[in-house]
């Protein structure tokens, strides 16, 4: 695992393109998502834990700023950054970059382990949380971009 994640390339589909020509709001929050896969599995996250019906992950919150407009043949990938680990959850945020470099979205979220046996917010296990808090601290020296916890309101 590496201190500074970026995703697989993706590419947008045709499906995902509505009226206007463009991303359709609701697929940059799938992009973002499927994004996070990747390190998913890294942090014992994944498919592999989460299939196994006892525990999974749940996301409490997640905002997205919309950049710029992504269309048809675009080719992106997700960055990932690690904010702060607790017990149960972590805080996190996200780029969608562009084959070009600028950056097309960003995203904020705070991610929950949950019990499904209730279901409930619960711990996580030892190996997972210390996989966590070793990707928080790898990235120690990144500066918190400063969209982050922005309030969210109209310019006049």
């Amino acid at each position: 695992m590496t201190d500074r994640f970026l995703s697989p390339e993706m590419g947008i589909k045709p499906e995902w393109i509505d009226q206007n020509g463009h991303l359709n709001m609701a697929y940059y929050g799938v992009l973002f998502d499927t994004g996070m896969d990747e390190i998913a599995k890294d942090f014992g996250l994944g498919w592999d834990y989460t299939s196994q019906g006892s525990h999974t992950t749940y996301s409490a919150e997640f905002r997205i700023r919309y950049i710029r407009e992504l269309h048809l043949g675009d080719m992106v990938r997700v960055r990932f950054q690690m904010l702060d680990v607790g017990p149960k959850a972590f805080h996190f945020c996200q780029e969608l970059i562009h084959q070009d470099g600028w950056v097309a979205a960003t995203g904020e979220g705070i991610s929950l382990h949950i019990d499904q046996s209730g279901p409930r917010v619960a711990a996580y296990p030892p190996e997972i949380k210390a996989k966590l808090d070793a990707f928080l601290a790898a990235q120690a020296d990144m500066p918190v971009p400063d969209w982050v916890g922005a309030p969210m309101q109209i310019r006049k």
